[in-house]
């Protein structure tokens, strides 16, 4: 855990560092100093929790609950998997900055950053007059946000599966991303379960469309047309709506991570007041049995 929290302090740095440019430069700017003052460890991480959870309190409500949802999920599959194997549990909390054992490349935090920089460059355009600006970066928001739910599911099927009380196998964090959603949908009852959320957001078929090219903006008809498949190509469509909604929807994915493995992060290696400074929400589904949120 020591390791995980100093990289805590150096990964906002750096984070922030990428971001002090542009239209919300000075916000972020004055965070860093702020960041900076702290202790590495459990200070950074009780900060980054609390002004997640302020945040909470201030923001749309619908947008806000996605947020929650997306941070208590993360908690409650940790939680669960760490009450039959912590060991296993510990790779999920360390995932931000280790490779699962024995799988190269699968670190979350290149696909983090991106999504956060995705998510960034998205708020600079988003009410720009440019529509070709506002679709490039939209593409960019959308494929960024499966990118890190492709690798996230893969560590979620694997604290599922211990929770479960099922065998583990390290390679589906290798399998591609539909066998991943087919899986973790399988698993955990899909939009009935606990990460209804997360599969709800997860469009395999879109996002590999936007890596082949394969995606086009039908200005007359507001709608997105692309083609899937692997050799059989087909042409589907989704409303131009519907598809900023799930980009808009999948930019408030990078801050529930992070705040939920510094949750963790002080509830196991925090003292008493540490834990008591933690929002009473997050604190209490250590103690809480069942698997809803």
């Amino acid at each position: 855990m020591r390791e995980m929290k100093d990289s805590h302090s150096k990964l906002l740095h750096q984070f922030a560092s990428m971001a002090a440019d542009g239209k919300f430069g000075d916000d972020i700017r004055r965070s860093r100093e702020e960041y900076d003052q702290l202790p590495n460890g459990i200070p950074v991480m009780l900060k980054l929790v609390r002004e997640f959870y302020d945040d909470l309190r201030s923001d749309d409500p619908e947008l806000a609950r996605i947020r929650d949802i997306a941070c208590q999920t993360l908690i409650v599959a940790y939680r669960e998997a760490n009450r039959k194997d912590p060991d296993i549990a510990a790779h999920f909390v360390h995932s931000l900055i280790q490779d699962y054992p024995g799988v190269s490349e699968s670190c979350l935090l290149p696909r983090w950053t991106s999504l956060g920089n995705a998510c960034l460059a998205w708020r600079e355009v988003a009410h720009s007059q440019n529509r070709l600006i506002v679709w490039q970066q939209t593409i960019k928001l959308f494929q960024a946000y499966n990118e890190y739910l492709n690798g996230l599911f893969g560590y979620l099927i694997i604290l599922w599966r211990v929770h479960l009380g099922k065998t583990v196998n390290p390679n589906v964090l290798n399998t591609n991303y539909g066998n991943k959603v087919t899986q973790l949908r399988d698993l955990t009852g899909g939009e009935d379960g606990l990460f209804y959320l997360y599969l709800r957001l997860a469009q395999p078929e879109i996002r590999n469309a936007i890596a082949h090219e394969c995606i086009w903006l039908d200005s007359d008809d507001a709608v997105i047309r692309y083609n899937y498949g692997n050799q059989d190509k087909q042409e589907a469509e989704i409303d131009l709506v519907e598809f900023m909604g799930y980009a808009s929807s999948g930019s408030h994915l990078a801050q529930p991570y992070l705040a939920a493995i510094s949750v963790i992060a002080v509830m196991e290696s925090g003292n008493e007041l540490a834990h008591s400074l933690l929002p009473e929400q997050y604190r209490n589904l250590f103690t809480h049995h069942g698997t809803t949120v």
